[in-house]
């Protein structure tokens, strides 16, 4: 899933501008998040810089089974900003009653969890930077070309570069048996070991680049420079009565 990296929820303009989107899920670059409604819950993936590795960061769940009311008056009573919501969080104490702390203790029905995140390819924005889509072949290629395309969906006809017999010159033929890589997987392991990668031009098709892991070919594709479009809900937001 393509997920959108938003400036910040720290409004209740953003916050609305957020819940009329198809899919309720985006990073924030301020303060550093990733943030997801599912159903009635309200979940909040703590990131910074440094995180490289969804296991690494601190996740919030907040909400009820049966409303997504509970939730919203959390929203509704740190003034729609992200950022007292997180800091207000970080002060809980999850090893006695969290309802004694003042920032909960009014949200009877809100049911509240801190654990680690589970999503290994949940990535600080901050250490990638912006991957936007790539709009024109560059003079030179490099990995960061190659995570703009992937992260963007900007690739056709991904096919395997991988080889039957990689030691042997006289019997290489590529293996058809081989599977196209996974590409979030692969994603995932450019950004975490970018050194282990390589992005260059196809040596027998000018319309391809080749991908290479430790200098051996793994697949190659066709560049695609139509960034996408965004998807936004044909609805109104489902919480617009309760702001």
């Amino acid at each position: 899933m393509n997920i959108r990296c938003l400036p910040h929820l720290n409004t209740r303009e953003a916050w609305l501008s957020f819940c009329q989107r198809e899919v309720s899920c985006c990073f924030t670059e301020q303060p550093e998040a990733l943030v997801d409604f599912q159903s009635n819950y309200l979940m909040i993936t703590v990131l910074d810089a440094n995180t490289r590795h969804g296991k690494q960061a601190t996740k919030f769940s907040l909400g009820a089974r049966n409303s997504l009311e509970p939730a919203w008056k959390f929203i509704k009573a740190c003034d729609f900003n992200l950022q007292i919501m997180i800091e207000g969080l970080s002060q809980v104490n999850f090893d006695g009653n969290v309802r004694d702390n003042s920032l909960l203790k009014a949200h009877t029905e809100l049911t509240v969890r801190k654990y680690f995140a589970k999503e290994r390819s949940v990535i600080s924005p901050g250490h990638l930077g912006r991957l936007l889509p790539l709009t024109s072949t560059p003079q030179h290629w490099d990995i960061q070309h190659l995570l703009q395309l992937l992260a963007n969906h900007q690739y056709l006809d991904l096919r395997t570069e991988q080889l039957a017999l990689p030691n042997s010159d006289d019997f290489m033929v590529e293996f058809k048996g081989i599977p196209v890589p996974e590409v979030q997987s692969m994603l995932v392991e450019i950004i975490n070991q970018p050194e282990h990668w390589q992005v260059r031009p196809h040596p027998n098709d000018s319309k391809r680049i080749i991908v290479l892991r430790q200098d051996t070919p793994l697949c190659s594709f066709k560049p695609d420079y139509h960034p996408p479009k965004p998807k936004m809900a044909h609805r109104g937001t489902r919480w617009a009565t309760t702001l």
